[in-house]
């Protein structure tokens, strides 16, 4: 890219100009810190390591009974750099009338957050793959067959029914299944709704309604108030929540 100079924005040296538009646009406010624990890092190569759980209590008979962690998942995390830089042309920042040039540099935070925005929805938007992420047990995000550290349990944590009461039902009690390293149950708990654009209306009228959604008994409404909506427009398949 060239410098930003005065060739290329005369427009803003003219005293007679009345509005100036630019392409800054204000956007939403993030989700992805709703969604991810966010911490920094001085490291440039950093490492989970996936341990085991304990098996249940036993009956005491003189002995104490020893449990085993087993640890096997390493997950690796290499830290990238990213940049965006604007080049301008000193004359046109002393000449400027608008005091748009000055302004310039907010364009980066916009970017910024927008890229951040995108990296954090494309572990969503790939879910079903590994492209974006594979997990300790090599699988993507979204599996038919999540591995256990020391059992041959297999774990399912996917669902391909569209967004309904009914879907949702089966996703609560899925999750309700979800096993440890033991084949104990991790006593899972959903409380967030996350769905593209195309989806907000059904999430609202699933979490919100009085009575049951699409039906005409009088019952009332389970899921009301149960889940958090969250929608987010980086999203980019308009079935998948």
């Amino acid at each position: 890219m060239g410098i930003v100079n005065a060739e290329n924005f005369g427009l803003l040296l003219d005293p007679g100009l009345r509005k100036i538009f630019m392409d800054e646009f204000q956007l939403p406010g993030s989700v992805y810190e709703q969604l991810y624990g966010v911490e920094n890092s001085t490291k440039a190569v950093e490492y989970d390591y996936g341990i085991g759980g304990l098996s249940d209590l036993e009956e005491f008979q003189g002995t104490i009974q020893y449990g085993d962690f087993t640890g096997q998942y390493k997950t690796s995390y290499q830290h990238k750099e990213w940049c965006k830089g604007i080049k301008i042309d000193r004359k046109l920042v002393d000449d400027d009338q608008y005091s748009v040039i000055n302004k310039r540099p907010q364009a980066l935070a916009l970017v910024t957050r927008r890229t951040r925005e995108k990296h954090a929805a494309n572990i969503f938007n790939n879910a079903f793959n590994t492209t974006t992420f594979a997990g300790g047990d090599a699988q993507a995000l979204c599996a038919s067959a999540h591995t256990h550290v020391g059992t041959a349990t297999t774990q399912d944590n996917t669902i391909s029914t569209a967004l309904s009461a009914t879907s949702l039902a089966t996703a609560r009690l899925n999750m309700r299944a979800f096993l440890d390293e033991t084949d104990n149950l991790i006593n899972v708990m959903g409380d967030l709704l996350l769905v593209p654009p195309e989806l907000e209306q059904t999430a609202w009228e699933i979490i919100t309604s009085d009575k049951e959604v699409n039906t005409a008994d009088n019952t009332g409404n389970f899921w009301k108030g149960r889940y958090k909506v969250v929608v987010w427009d980086y999203l980019s398949d308009s079935n998948n929540w």
